[in-house]
């Protein structure tokens, strides 16, 4: 297995033209000339016809006329982002903390504690995207 991983790295790391043939060798000179001609004719054949197909449509992609790129609604909106996703935490924690514990004699005292852990995690994430939205001026 070694004796083939090394034959095949020896054959990948030598360079390529060591086992390229020469294209000439085979043909006589004027036939080689001649396919080189035509190749070359074609090829310059190809590069007008793509010129002039480029020269018939005008270049509306100036500098100047690109505009700066949109931004997403998180972008632009980085405090209620923060707030919106303070708020999901703030809840999904009081619930958490609260789970089977805190009920009260009303029995609403788990939604009453999720609803202010809402209110300080949405505070939390407001103040946090105000600092994003500074710090990304």
């Amino acid at each position: 297995m070694k004796t083939i991983a090394a034959v095949l790295v020896s054959f990948l790391i030598a360079p390529s033209t060591a086992f390229a043939r020469d294209a000439t060798a085979s043909t006589r000179e004027g036939e080689s000339v001649r396919a080189s001609a035509q190749s070359s004719g074609a090829l310059r054949q190809s590069i007008a016809r793509e010129a002039a197909r480029l020269a018939e449509y005008p270049v509306t992609n100036s500098v100047e006329s690109q505009q700066p790129p949109q931004r997403t609604w998180a972008g632009r909106h980085p405090v209620a982002l923060g707030a919106m996703i303070g708020a999901a935490g703030g809840a999904i924690w009081g619930a958490a903390v609260c789970s089977g514990k805190c009920n009260g004699s009303d029995g609403q005292t788990t939604q009453l504690w999720m609803g202010i852990s809402a209110g300080i995690g949405a505070g939390i994430g407001a103040g946090i995207g105000a600092i994003v939205s500074l710090a990304r001026r």
